[in-house]
């Protein structure tokens, strides 16, 4: 993924084109194509890291970096205020992993191999705390129309979305400790059957770690002026502020991800294809939403209530039931990855007319 590097280049051109005032659609674009390679960056020191922390740190440390992006991006929405897009954003990544990429990873995994296999256990316990967050998404949606006549429907409202965070932040450390301490053994003996020679770092510790920083800050940086820039293309482009969040945003800072689990279910390693995608998925339903909800009544007087529109709860529902049909069997082939696909080209068309 190297020749990525070559959109490294968007980022001296937002910063000068900001200075002075060029088109803001214009801008807008070069920010999201100037993450893309950001996203590869963050992914690449992160992996040279863990291979010197150990597993343990490892495993947090992916946990934590793997959507830095997305949480960036969500950051200075809700500092904007851009509730709408900061939902999006998050409903978009849950539906890109479980549908777009899994999907993808099947289908050309399928097409080298006719059935590829995969650990159920690990897939079980990955889907199972993916099944909380459906969920916890449907729980407030009901709620809201449940109240939507009572006096204090606001402020209980806003008492439920608080609540559901915490709760769905707690239930992630849980799930940290559960894969990397209480039942480390299972994910161990995964990869020992693997039987893949132990993996040399190729950066020094200290190079990799300043990578890290110098990268995290440049995503910071061009989040804020995706996020500053985002109204103004909605005007100028005639894009919905829903379908840039659902499905621009997640595309673009979760690109590494995307290319390995698709390189390997290429190799036949769905195991590891599972494991990217819908751990990602967890991580923005478990662990960046609610820190964006919890940030939302900090720093702001109207915060965020976590109640996602009808149709982004119909495409959540319809992801998440699609990919646990799809994977029930410890068994993929290339139609199902299909199958997956077309879920997802459905939902983006309808998302772009909503």
């Amino acid at each position: 993924m190297k020749y990525l590097n070559l959109l490294l280049i968007f980022i001296p051109f937002t910063i000068v084109a900001r200075i002075i005032h060029l088109n803001e659609g214009l801008i807008f674009f070069a920010a999201c194509f100037s993450i893309v390679p950001l996203a590869v960056i963050i992914g690449d020191a992160t992996e040279q890291i863990s291979l010197y922390t150990g597993p343990k740190i490892g495993g947090l440390l992916n946990a934590t970096m793997g959507n830095v992006p997305e949480l960036l991006i969500g950051v200075f929405s809700v500092k904007a205020g851009l509730y709408t897009l900061v939902l999006a954003s998050m409903a978009g990544s849950i539906m890109g992993n479980i549908m777009l990429v899994l999907g993808f990873s099947v289908f050309l995994g399928g097409l080298k191999f006719k059935f590829q296999n995969f650990n159920k256990t690990i897939a079980r316990s990955n889907f199972t705390l993916l099944c909380f967050a459906a969920i916890s998404i449907i729980i407030p949606f009901a709620f809201k129309y449940a109240i939507k006549s009572h006096p204090n429907a606001t402020n209980s409202m806003n008492i439920v979305s608080l609540g559901i965070a915490i709760t769905m932040l707690v239930l992630y450390i849980l799930g940290l400790v559960f894969s990397l301490v209480t039942h480390r053994n299972i994910f161990v003996q995964h990869q020992e059957h693997e039987g893949e020679e132990e993996e040399k770092p190729k950066w020094k510790l200290g190079v990799a770690v300043i990578i890290l920083a110098v990268t995290t800050i440049l995503v910071a940086i061009q989040s804020e002026t995706l996020v500053a820039t985002v109204e103004h293309t909605v005007e100028q482009f005639g894009l919905p502020e829903m379908f840039i969040g659902i499905i621009l945003i997640p595309i673009l800072g979760n690109v590494a991800e995307h290319a390995s689990a698709i390189i390997m279910a290429v190799k036949n390693k769905i195991d590891i294809s599972i494991e990217i995608a819908v751990g990602s998925s967890m991580q923005i339903a478990l662990f960046v939403a609610p820190i964006l909800v919890i940030l939302s009544f900090i720093i702001r007087q109207n915060p965020i209530q976590y109640v996602y529109s009808p149709f982004e709860v119909v495409g959540l529902m319809a992801g998440i039931v699609m990919s646990i049909y799809v994977f029930q069997d410890g068994k993929t082939n290339w139609l199902e990855g299909v199958q997956l696909i077309c879920c997802y080209i459905i939902l983006a068309l309808a998302f772009f007319f909503i």
